[in-house]
Parts: C-alpha cells; structure tokens; sequence
C-alpha cells in the first residue's frame, strides 16, 4: 500500500547496492576530500539485507505491538458497566471519555514524538514508548476515581501512538518495494482488527476479573510486544549510516568521514517545530487533504462508534451475557481480514491501469479505483447491520454478515486511501499521513462521545442508517479524484510552498 513513509520525511531509503567499496573517496558537504560511508552489496546492517525470517520477525512485532496499542483503545468498554458501579460514574456518556481521551493523546503522539525517531533512530523511540506506555497501565488498573483514570489513559495513549505513526515508515526500511504492498496489507490487520478484537477479548477477561482484570491483561501483552521490539535491530537507514560515519571517525581520528545524511541533519530544536507545524499546515490549505481527511476520518469514527452501537443491541436489545455480547464483532474481523486477503486482486486492477510515460509509474489515481468499490461496500454493509438490529425477531447472524461488508469495505477505504494520500505528496507523505491520524483521531473521539446520546435517541436502527446515508453521500468523493485528481493535484499551493524549505 504506502510504498514510501518514513517518520518526518519521505524519501528514497538508501542505495541498497553499491559497485565502489565503503571506502571511496568523495567530496563531502564542506567539498573537501573525504570518506562516503553508504551501504555495501549484501551489507548486514542494511534492514532490506536482513534474513527473510528475520524480516518476517519483525514485522510481526511491529504488527503484534500496533495491536496491542489499539487493542486498549476499545477493551475499556467491555469494563464500562462495573467501572460506572465502582467508581461512581454518573452515565455512559460520561465514561466513554475513557475511549475518547484516549483517541486525542494519540494525535498528540504522533505529532510531538514520531518525529524524534529522525534524530533517535526508531528502535529507541519504540522502545522507551513501549515503556512509558506499559508503565502507565497500572495506574488505570489501581485508579481511584475517574479523573485518574482518564489522566493516565490519555497519557499512555500519548506514548502508545507512535506505533501507530512509526510502524509504516519501519516496514519502508525493512521490506523491498516489490514485496512492500503485502507486506503493508499484513500489517493492516494489526491497527484495524485491534479496535474490533477489544471488546471480544474484554468481554470474557471482564467476566472473569472485572475492569481491572482488562488493564492487567493489556500490561501484560503490551510487555510481551516490548520484548519483542527490544529484539529488532535499528530499521532507519539514516540514522544507521550517521552512526557508521560517527563510528569511523572516532575508530580512525580522522574527521573525513562522513555519511550523505549528516548535511542533512539539523538540530532537534529545529525539525521538532517544522515537524508539529507542517501536518497542521497542510490540513489547513489542501483541498486534496480536505476531502481524504474527512472522507477516511468519518469511516474510522463509524468504526469505533460500533463499539457503542454494538453492546446496546446485542447485550441491551437482545439480553446477550456481557462475555459473548462482543462476539458479533467477529464480523468485522473477518471482512477486515477477507479485504486482506483480497489484495492480490486489487492489486491486478490498480496495475491494470496505463503506466504514466513521464514518470514510468502509475498515476496515485490507479488505486482509487479500488476505494470506489468499497466505498459502496462499507455503507451497504451498514444499512444491512442497522436494518436488521430491529426488531429482535431478525435472525443475529444478519447483524453479523452486515458489520463483515462493512469491515471488508472500511479497511480497503482505509489502505488504499491512505496509499494515494502517500503518493500524492511525496516527500511529504509523512505529515500527510500525520494530518490524517489527528483529523481521525479527533473525529473517533468527538463522535464516540456524542455516540451514546445519538443512538439512544434515535435508536440504533434510524442511527446506523443515519451514519449509513452519510457514507453514501460520501461515495463522490473517490470517484471525483478517479477522474480528476491529477488536476487537482497538480493545483497543490501548499506542496510548491513546502518545497522551497530545507529540512
């Protein structure tokens, strides 16, 4: 999917083979003479030399770490209910802050530390958030009260969102473009089955400790991902060929040694503002942004609205017992992972589209087409699962095969939007990518609140057709950049702007 994302700045990785030996003479930044350090053939420090199971580790453990983080986000409701008793909280309302405070700091993640891995390199960054984000789980599992509850849950959200940021710009380093769209698909199960594995998981570890018991569960799988990403290897290549060129000049005392990565280099308290503004900035001035913002936002906040919808109909509409009340959930599960499954043929119809002559790829306007697709998909999906929530005389298992339509289509539109978002701005990909985890993040959050209140007002059934009518309304959206997005992106101010600063 993205062929391209790194944290901060998007970019060709580096040469992964070389005809000179480490040792060329070149002309370094200051044009005196000097020593390049740049990876060799079959160098075992580059991340793309790594072995296939090596590869395949770590991907697994970028995977299994972003699960984990956004499995937290919806295992709290599965606790609501004793929570409320506990601690005397006054409504659902009001205690669904736990999943929106949560959505919030992870925009705040991503703004603020994404960005030290340029300077950090990612495995440290990983690990040191991993840590904090483990570390703050206890204090949820012994709060109190409810204030102390959202206190330490925004801030372990705040550090649980750089996997979120991180993760694809890692499998960048690792994995070659050949084989970068599946693996890209593959761990797309992580991010978008952790929201819908929650309250499945939380329903029975609820049953048997309660509320806490949830935390304690989490702590406990985060810290196995944590000792996973404790056993990969530095992935970003500047960073490694920076630290090689440092290491040559302490080892040989001589100063010439340089990599093509230091000129570039500027001083954290230089990037970290560029870094925060430049994903506000374009989501402030791209149309082009506008719409995918909105468009794959508003089908993410519909996702975690289900989280809402799903425990009225099926534990408060048709008695289920709280432990397998989250099991229709493995509706979605499977069409998010059908769509995975899918991709092989997406991939033939976006490559059947005409290669472009000037760049000798395919327009980002390729993988649209496959959007258009789910973007009918995901809103039958819904109208099917809100029609058939009432009255409970339907068969269940309607509910169920609705909410798979959906999963199918909101995980492609999830993809393959944020693909084109990627290729649309190149080196700037990142803080595209970024403008999309805030508008997301804060949409989920704003709309989860409101949830309740919607749906108990208008009754699941009118809600989710509701929600369903917007999706449609929606639906011209990917067809009008399948058709005129190369001119609408070609009328990118913000991009021409961007392009005149050194990073």
């Amino acid at each position: 999917m993205v062929s391209s994302i790194t944290s901060g700045s998007i970019e060709d990785p580096p040469t992964e083979k070389r005809s000179t030996p480490d040792n060329v003479q070149v002309k370094p930044p200051n044009n005196t003479a000097g020593f390049c350090v740049d990876f060799q053939e079959y160098d075992p420090e580059n991340p793309r030399n790594w072995s296939t199971w090596y590869q395949m580790f770590a991907i697994t453990a970028i995977t299994y770490c972003a699960w984990a983080t956004v499995l937290y986000s919806t295992c709290f409701s599965s606790g609501i209910t004793g929570m409320m008793e506990e601690l005397g909280i006054g409504s659902k309302t009001l205690a669904n802050l736990g999943i929106s405070v949560y959505l919030v700091g992870w925009s705040v993640g991503s703004l603020v530390l994404a960005p030290l891995s340029e300077t950090f390199g990612r495995r440290p960054v990983y690990i040191v958030s991993l840590l904090a984000f483990v570390g703050f789980i206890p204090g949820v599992a012994l709060a109190n009260s409810f204030a102390l509850v959202l206190i330490v849950r925004v801030l372990g959200s705040i550090f649980g969102g750089v996997m979120i940021t991180l993760a694809p710009g890692s499998l960048v380093d690792i994995v070659p473009i050949s084989r970068l769209p599946f693996a890209m698909a593959i761990y797309s199960l992580g991010p978008l089955n952790g929201p819908v594995t929650g309250p499945i998981i939380g329903g029975f570890v609820n049953k048997r400790w309660g509320w806490r018991g949830i935390n304690w569960f989490i702590m406990i799988v985060s810290g196995v991902g944590l000792v996973f990403m404790c056993l990969i290897q530095e992935s970003y290549q500047p960073v490694i060929l920076r630290r090689r060129a440092s290491q040559k000049r302490h080892a040989t005392g001589d100063p010439r040694w340089w990599s093509k990565h230091d000129e570039t280099k500027l001083p954290l308290r230089q990037r970290l503002p560029t870094a925060i503004w430049r994903p506000i900035q374009l989501c402030l001035t791209e149309p082009v942004l506008w719409f995918w913002n909105l468009y794959i936002a508003f089908v993410y906040a519909v996702l975690y609205l289900c989280f809402i919808a799903y425990p009225m109909i099926f534990a408060g509409l048709r008695h289920w017992s709280p432990e397998i009340s989250g099991l229709p959930f493995v509706g979605v599960l499977l069409g998010n992972t059908f769509s995975v499954a899918c991709e092989p043929m997406l991939r033939r119809l976006i490559n059947s589209h005409p290669v472009d002559p000037a760049t000798g790829k395919r327009a980002p306007e390729a993988a649209v087409s496959v959007i258009i697709i789910a973007a009918i998909a995901a809103p039958v999906g819904q109208s099917i699962f809100a029609l058939t929530s009432l009255p409970t005389s339907i068969p269940w298992i309607a509910s169920v095969i609705g909410g798979a339509l959906f999963g199918f289509g909101n995980t492609i539109i999830f993809n393959h939007g944020l693909n084109y978002v990627a290729v649309s701005y190149g080196r700037y990909a990142s803080s595209a990518l970024v403008s999309n985890v805030v508008c997301r993040s804060v949409l989920a959050a704003g709309l989860v609140e409101a949830g309740q209140y919607f749906y108990t007002r208008l009754t699941p059934r009118v809600a989710g057709v509701v929600l369903a009518g917007i999706e449609f309304g929606m639906i011209p959206i990917p067809v009008l950049f399948y058709v005129w997005g190369h001119k609408l992106r070609l009328r990118s101010m913000a991009l021409g702007r961007l392009a005149e600063e050194v990073v």
